[in-house]
């Protein structure tokens, strides 16, 4: 395994996530990269949490912007159900990392030697609950913190669980985050490294269309009705036939790329009525062939947006290259 999540925002919203506290997608201007960054930046508990596969250990990379405050930001925390197992905290005298262990307060463990500034600042952490053999360290662009390389055993870095299954970007309830957040990558097995996340959109008409209906005023093609950004509730495809398809040609990557890590596909989903199909699959047409993710269950009431990582291009089993991705067709099937 690997890549297990990525945002960079650049849908405009939070519904990747699946606890929102009061954060909000803003403009990023010069704060970060792209047209959107995740603002946490209040002297309140404002955060955005995702519920992940539980798993040991987890890696993370993300972009960081503190804001001058009387309080102690809590930068990020992890969590085994509703139990935090532990944060790291910004000192806003020093800049200074701290990782605490447990609950509530917590206890700190280790203290970093490289001071975060108030300019947005790559950093990476790794993090495994143990209660002998727990690991905490922390990259600050792209620097091991000496300070913050909690890996020899024995080391004990968890009052509970030794699984994780939840991340939080933001304040933890005793801490405030004042801060911005983007870039952010969870992985399981690998430090991400400097990763930059794009969004491309909806271009065209894929290889299988119009199965969905489109939902438009004044009528549009199916494609018109699923490439704004930030996503239109109002115009929209439709359907009610278990396996349908609807593929899209989509726009290709811009700038230099060294190398591509990842592809994710997203999509906005609601439930209407008492439909046959009750789950989604997202879709990729790689090559000339069909792949297909998981089920999702559909949500009633309020939209949701479901991801699904493609780590490698399933067409050529090897790691993605910009040609690959500019040919890509993106979409979703309605499965039962």
């Amino acid at each position: 395994m690997a890549r297990v999540f990525i945002d960079g925002f650049e849908a405009g919203d939070l519904k990747l996530w699946d606890v929102v506290y009061g954060g909000a997608v803003i403009a990023s201007g010069s704060l970060m990269n792209g047209v959107y960054c995740l603002s946490c930046n209040s002297t309140a508990t404002l955060y955005a949490q995702k519920t992940l596969p539980a798993a040991a250990e987890y890696y993370l990379a993300f972009r960081y912007l503190g804001m001058s405050s009387n309080y102690s930001y809590c930068v990020c925390s992890f969590y085994n159900g509703a139990t935090q197992l532990g944060k790291i905290l910004r000192s806003p005298a020093t800049g200074l990392l701290t990782f605490y262990r447990g609950t509530g307060a917590g206890t700190a463990i280790a203290t970093g030697m490289i001071p975060v500034p108030l300019t947005a600042t790559l950093i990476e952490v790794r993090y495994k609950p143990h209660d002998t053999a727990g690991v905490v360290q922390v990259k600050i662009n792209g620097v091991f913190d000496p300070g913050l390389d909690f890996s020899a055993a024995p080391k004990d870095t968890t009052d509970g669980a030794t699984t994780i299954d939840g991340i939080r970007f933001g304040g933890d309830g005793s801490n405030y985050p004042s801060c911005y957040f983007d870039n952010i990558v969870i992985d399981d097995a690998a430090w991400p490294g400097d990763t930059k996340i794009q969004i491309i959109l909806v271009t065209g008409a894929g290889a299988v269309a119009a199965q969905w209906t489109p939902i438009s005023t004044p009528a549009s093609l199916n494609f018109e009705c699923v490439n704004e950004n930030p996503a239109s509730e109002t115009d929209y495809v439709q359907t009610n036939t278990t396996g349908h398809l609807d593929l899209y040609a989509a726009g290709n990557l811009v700038g230099s790329i060294e190398s591509i890590k990842c592809v994710q596909v997203q999509a906005l989903v609601v439930k209407e009525g008492a439909p046959t199909p009750l789950n989604l699959r997202l879709a990729i047409n790689s090559g000339g062939t069909e792949y297909e993710g998981g089920d999702n269950a559909v949500p009633a009431t309020t939209s949701k947006a479901f991801q699904k990582v493609w780590q490698i291009d399933p067409k050529t089993t090897g790691a993605w290259i910009p040609a690959g991705v500019n040919a890509l067709e993106i979409g979703m099937k309605a499965v039962a």
